[in-house]
């Protein structure tokens, strides 16, 4: 039996092959990558900035890198993205100048994630919206088991709702974002697709750019072990559907689009011997409390800040696009 692997963090396009390779020969394996990969390059940042982008796995140097990353997340060789987000302030970072060692590891990105995924996956052409709702939202669900609890708008699941206008556009900066920290990696760019509002459990977290949350309305969600959406493909249980059919027949339709994008497909051949409410936020407010306290990371204490809150919760869930691109009325996908 092949064994199933999860593979996070990828942020290089060998890499990336790598995994859609291995899933193409029979293996079960999942692959991520990292908004912070997906967002930016290295490619221009000044040596004496480069302190404050030090996370795992690194941002890549090649301006190439994203769009390539971005790529194998349309082709299915990758099937998520993740923020990793772990703040620090200027400050912080700053510690490690004279000792590598020292530098606090993690940048932002939960704030950010969905809007740099539809400015370089959709508003470039490479991913549609459906595409989108399940590299962000639904396979995360179906991997670790609350689906359909998250990752899908029906009765029954929860009412984690986001109200997404594709045509909206707004610049990321430090000045109006709500992530824990002094400086923005993404700081500057101009990005297409803007929440406009955002329900949790059915209330509203989000509305018109102010963020209103309540401490303490959280809560757990178990994750069961193992979860059907793998382990019926190593038992051998997935048996093809009119679903799956049509699918396989869109995804050959996107294979003529990648050819004209000038995505390049890995070859399928074996790589493996082995197994393997409260007040309103406004964001044009100015922060004075951001940042860590003492500028070091515990690998047992959570990472939560509310746009984390929003990005674990809500913003995993199908998505309702409003004015969806080529002028078809407004839909579920």
């Amino acid at each position: 039996m092949k064994t199933p692997l999860y593979v996070s963090g990828l942020t290089s396009k060998s890499s990336a092959e790598l995994v859609g390779r291995a899933r193409r020969s029979g293996y079960c394996v999942f692959g991520e990558t990292l908004v912070g990969s997906l967002g930016r390059s290295m490619n221009g940042v000044r040596m004496a900035d480069r302190i404050y982008y030090v996370t795992s796995p690194p941002i890549r140097e090649s301006a190439e890198t994203p769009r390539q990353l971005m790529k194998s997340l349309a082709y299915d060789d990758l099937q998520l993205t993740g923020s990793d987000n772990c703040t620090f302030n200027k400050e912080h970072k700053a510690k490690g100048l004279n000792d590598f060692t020292k530098i606090p590891n993690g940048v932002n990105g939960v704030e950010d994630r969905m809007s740099l995924v539809w400015e370089k996956g959709v508003h470039a052409g490479l991913l549609d919206p459906c595409r989108f709702v399940a590299v962000t939202s639904t396979n995360a669900a179906k991997i670790f088991n609350i689906y359909p609890q998250k990752g899908r708008i029906a009765v029954g699941s929860d009412a984690d709702v986001v109200i997404w206008n594709p045509n909206a556009t707004r610049t990321i900066s430090k000045d109006t974002h709500h992530q824990a920290c002094d400086f923005n990696i993404f700081e500057g760019m101009t990005v297409h697709g803007v929440p406009e509002f955002v329900l949790v459990h059915g209330r509203i977290c989000v509305e018109n750019g102010l963020v209103r949350v309540a401490e303490g309305f959280g809560r757990f969600v178990p994750t069961p072990v193992r979860p059907p959406f793998v382990y019926d493909i190593i038992e051998g249980k997935v048996k093809p559907t009119a679903d799956e059919q049509h699918e396989e027949k869109m995804n050959g339709n996107m294979a003529k689009k990648f050819a004209e994008l000038d995505i390049q497909i890995p070859p399928e051949e074996p790589i493996f011997d082995g197994n393997l409410a409260g007040p309103a936020i406004s964001p044009t407010s100015t922060h004075t409390m951001l940042g860590r306290v003492d500028g070091k990371r515990d690998m047992q204490e959570s990472s939560f800040s509310i746009s984390e809150e929003l990005d674990r919760s809500s913003v995993r869930a199908c998505i309702r696009v409003k004015n969806p691109p080529g002028g078809k009325s407004s839909g579920f996908w």
